[in-house]
């Protein structure tokens, strides 16, 4: 339950950041508006001078405007800052939910060592079975590393379309269940590699690695949603977090690029991929 309500706070700042980056977008949008109007009002030169108090009150127009615009840029700045702060809580608690999550694994195991080798006969057998309604898995080996070729140690999926085995591979990932959700997400996109959700399982399989800080796999799975899957709608979002992985693993010039790429390559994102971009370049001071 603390891991749903968790997740569910972090849901909640990332609608708070939407909100946040649509504000953006109209002050933005504000500030070009009332920049062309005080050019437009102050720009002609070639007024007589008999017209001196129409050219008064065109200056005292750019005037309101120029200070109308200080006023939208000081909102930018502190919209920037309560981005930053918000993205700073949503990162804590991701870290948080996987102290958790390692803590429960770890009473888990602790409740299974009593049951000796039957137990551990039984815990092998179901390596990678789906989660209970308690948010339980099995502790079996993992699956091999998330190239889009690896096969699962099992199978993890249930029966059922696309939709329902994408939706049980996400609720894994909501439970914290990286390691469960990424054998889940392989899964689904060995058997459903062209369906029309397959970019959005790509992504999320970056994000497996990437809430474990494991920043080398999820930048090479974020690339890999990128570039296979180009078309979906999760494409800005693989691009954003290739260019938060290759910063984290120093690669500062990389990932400047990969963001202005994001910048040029879909000027049509959502605003929240395009306010995290944006706070990120100013991060890393690109």
């Amino acid at each position: 339950m603390l891991a749903a309500d968790r997740v569910g706070a972090q849901s909640g700042g990332d609608i708070d950041m939407r909100a946040i980056g649509n504000r953006l977008d109209r002050i933005e949008r504000e500030i070009t508006d009332l920049q062309r109007q005080s050019y437009s009002g102050g720009g002609s030169t070639g007024a007589p001078t008999s017209l001196s108090g129409s050219g008064s009150g065109s200056g005292a127009g750019a005037a309101d405007a120029q200070s109308r615009i200080f006023e939208l840029e000081e909102q930018v700045r502190r919209l920037n800052g309560n981005l930053e702060e918000m993205g700073h809580r949503i990162e804590q608690m991701g870290q948080e939910l996987q102290r958790f999550k390692a803590d429960t694994d770890l009473r888990f195991q602790d409740a299974q060592g009593g049951g000796g080798a039957s137990a551990s006969g039984t815990a092998s057998d179901s390596a990678m079975a789906p989660v209970n309604d308690d948010g339980e898995a099995g502790t079996g080996p993992a699956p091999a590393e998330g190239t889009l070729g690896a096969a699962p140690v099992a199978s993890v999926l249930p029966q059922g379309t696309p939709q329902v085995q994408y939706d049980f591979a996400i609720d894994l990932m909501k439970r914290g269940q990286y390691d469960q959700a990424r054998a889940a997400f392989i899964e689904f996109l060995q058997l459903h590699p062209k369906d029309t959700l397959a970019g959005n399982a790509q992504y999320w399989l970056g994000e497996t690695y990437y809430a474990q800080n494991r920043h080398k796999e999820a930048g090479d799975a974020f690339l890999t949603g990128y570039t296979t899957y180009s078309s979906s709608n999760k494409a800005p979002d693989s691009l954003l977090k290739l260019g938060m992985s290759l910063n984290a693993l120093g690669n500062k010039d990389a990932a400047c690029t990969v963001w202005s790429e994001l910048g040029s390559r879909f000027p049509q994102a959502s605003p929240a991929v395009v306010a995290r971009n944006k706070l990120e370049r100013e991060k890393a001071g690109c």
